[in-house]
């Protein structure tokens, strides 16, 4: 096909007919083809687009075919062939940095902004002299650009130039895109006088606190402080955040000066401007007022405390702060209790349990009949923190609930109090035991097994329903005897995978020998997950003889079996584990590749 041909396939309605004929540009010299390849880059449609760039990259450009691309950058009335020819460029990367320099102080200011976004996304360390003479660009926007990629590229010594231009330039658009900048890039020193100056502005005070927060020590903590009181809600949280990080990186010395100063603000009208910032979505600033809170004592900051117990990632430290306040920081919590949503009613439950707030049991006792299942499972939960053996009644009651995690929380709660009611506990586990609801049953297991009777959970490991064998089989691997390992392994060879698997759990954390031979054969069970279990089982019991199992298993092993393997030999590390590793990259699963590669790191670091 020749260049006219392609020129005319080029004029055709049909796109995959333009696209194709790019295609066949293939073996041109670019210098020959180049005005066809520009001309696609305007096309209307994105897929011929993308094909000219293409196209234009494999066909390795020099510079005067870079430049001649660069010119496509003053085409004002098509932004596809514009961006298409800042995509190509962008993509050659330094290759095109020569062509770049001599464009930077184009004539046309849209020109140096396109030429200035460039040189940024390549990223490119010889690009940084010419942004810095751009920071001086008369076009706001240029200058902002080039302070934007500054930050961008880290080199943390254009700091001072990023500070003198801050000083120079008073537009809001460019002192934003420099402080922002700044903080990026997070100098060492003291913060110039420049910047400080900026808290003088409401605009700036956001980003100015932030960039605090990244690069400043306590010396500017009175800004900072002042900062809470603003009238701006997300200066409020940027100040906040910014004491919280210099906090943190601050030594116990310097800690302990920030807390005292902090503690003034208890009861304050200042530490109340914090209290409508909590949200729970913006992780740092959850963390800020949680250790403000801690540190201040203000009582005002309980209900979200609450709130923030609630959540897995902040729970353990609002517990710490919660407890700061005894009984009667929660109190009021208490009074509100029956108006308070679900979560919190839940959170206050489990704060009761784990702060051992006896006094509250009456509380709780109503809690184990609440609406809502959350709540149900908490105050089930903190019956057993408190001792409430006189709720056992209430407990049996829930193992019939309708929220599966109800029912285990109860069960939980019953197996606690079987060394403090030996009896009653075990009156329960045999009537249970005898129930002809296999939940009861399965729940039977586990309250036998925290009372070490043996001999009736041995025969709950031939029950008709496979939940109940498989809720036994697990209990037993508790109990260490020579008849439990015996039934274990007679447990191997039960119809439910689940059975099998559960037993060769038991037995690997019983680290049984005599059930070594059992578990090999399972190595050829029909499902996988067990095939695993018993390898991992195996490894466990006898490290010793691992690698030359899995050497023979990897003959016909393959997708999650083969990924165990590679994890075990991942623990192991001998010399003939990593000679499996490596052949296991020439696998075709990318799964058991990916896998390989990791594992065979991570034993080469250690």
């Amino acid at each position: 096909m020749i260049l006219k041909d392609i020129e005319y396939a080029l004029q055709s309605e049909d796109e995959e007919i333009r696209r194709s004929a790019l295609k066949s540009l293939d073996g041109f010299p670019l210098c020959e083809s180049l005005e066809i390849v520009i001309t696609a880059m305007s096309d209307a449609s994105w897929r011929v687009r993308k094909e000219a760039v293409e196209v234009f990259l494999s066909s390795a450009p020099d510079e005067k075919c870079i430049t001649e691309l660069l010119k496509l950058l003053r085409e004002e009335d098509n932004a596809g062939l514009r961006n298409s020819a800042a995509e190509a460029v962008i993509r050659l990367g330094s290759v095109a940095a020569v062509p770049l320099i001599k464009m930077v102080q184009d004539e046309d200011r849209e020109v140096r902004k396109f030429i200035i976004d460039v040189m940024g996304a390549i990223g490119d360390p010889t690009f940084v002299t010419h942004m810095l003479n751009a920071l001086n660009d008369p076009d706001v926007n240029v200058a902002s650009a080039a302070a934007e990629h500054l930050g961008s590229l880290g080199d943390a010594s254009v700091a001072p130039f990023l500070v003198s231009a801050i000083a120079a330039n008073d537009v809001v658009l460019f002192r934003f895109s420099a402080l922002e900048a700044l903080g990026k890039l997070v100098p060492k020193g003291p913060v110039p006088d420049e910047i400080l100056r900026l808290s003088d502005h409401d605009i700036f005070k956001k980003l100015l606190y932030d960039y605090l927060g990244n690069v400043s020590d306590a010396s500017t903590l009175s800004l900072l402080i002042d900062g809470l009181a603003s009238s701006q809600r997300s200066a409020r949280a940027s100040s906040l955040k910014a004491i919280f990080r210099i906090n943190n990186r601050s030594s116990v010395e310097v800690g302990s000066s920030i807390e005292e100063q902090l503690t003034s603000m208890t009861g304050s009208d200042l530490a109340s401007n914090l209290l409508d910032l909590f949200d729970g979505r913006d992780s740092e600033l959850t963390e800020a007022l949680v250790w403000f809170s801690r540190v201040t004592r203000d009582i005002r900051f309980v209900p979200m405390l609450i709130e923030a117990f609630v959540v897995d990632r902040y729970a353990e430290a609002a517990l710490m702060s919660l407890k700061l306040f005894g009984k009667e920081g929660i109190s009021e919590v208490v009074a509100r209790y029956s108006t308070a949503d679900e979560n919190a009613r839940a959170a206050l439950c489990i704060l009761i349990g784990e702060c051992d707030y006896g006094t509250y049991s009456d509380l709780i006792k109503s809690a184990l009949k609440d609406a809502s299942p959350r709540v149900r499972a908490a105050a089930a939960i903190t019956v057993g923190k408190l001792g409430l053996i006189q709720s056992i009644p209430e407990l049996l009651e829930l193992l019939d609930d309708s929220n599966q995690d109800v029912c285990s929380a109860a069960v939980a709660t019953l197996r606690l109090f079987a060394p403090l009611d030996h009896a009653n506990i075990l009156n329960i586990s045999r009537r249970l035991s005898d129930s002809e609801i296999p939940n009861h049953r399965r729940y039977a297991s586990l309250l036998l097994a925290s009372l070490g009777e043996t001999e009736r959970l041995l025969l709950m490991v031939n029950d008709e329903d496979s939940q109940v064998r498989r809720a036994a089989v697990s209990s037993i691997g508790s109990i260490q005897s020579e008849t439990t390992a015996s039934v274990l392994i007679m447990a191997l060879s039960d119809a439910d995978p689940d059975v099998r698997i559960a037993a060769a759990e038991a037995l690997g954390e019983m680290k049984e020998l005599s059930s070594l031979e059992h578990l090999q054969g399972l190595l050829e069970d029909k499902d996988v997950w067990v095939q695993c279990a018993a390898l991992k089982a195996i490894n466990s019991i006898d490290s010793s003889r691992i690698t030359s199992i899995i050497e023979c298993i990897h003959t016909y092993a393959e997708g999650l079996l083969m990924i165990t393997s590679l994890q075990i030999l991942e623990s192991v590390n001998t010399s003939e584990s990593l000679k499996l590793l490596q052949q296991a990259l020439k696998s075709r699963d990318p799964d058991v590749v990916r896998q390989a590669s990791k594992s065979l790191k991570t034993c080469l670091a250690n």
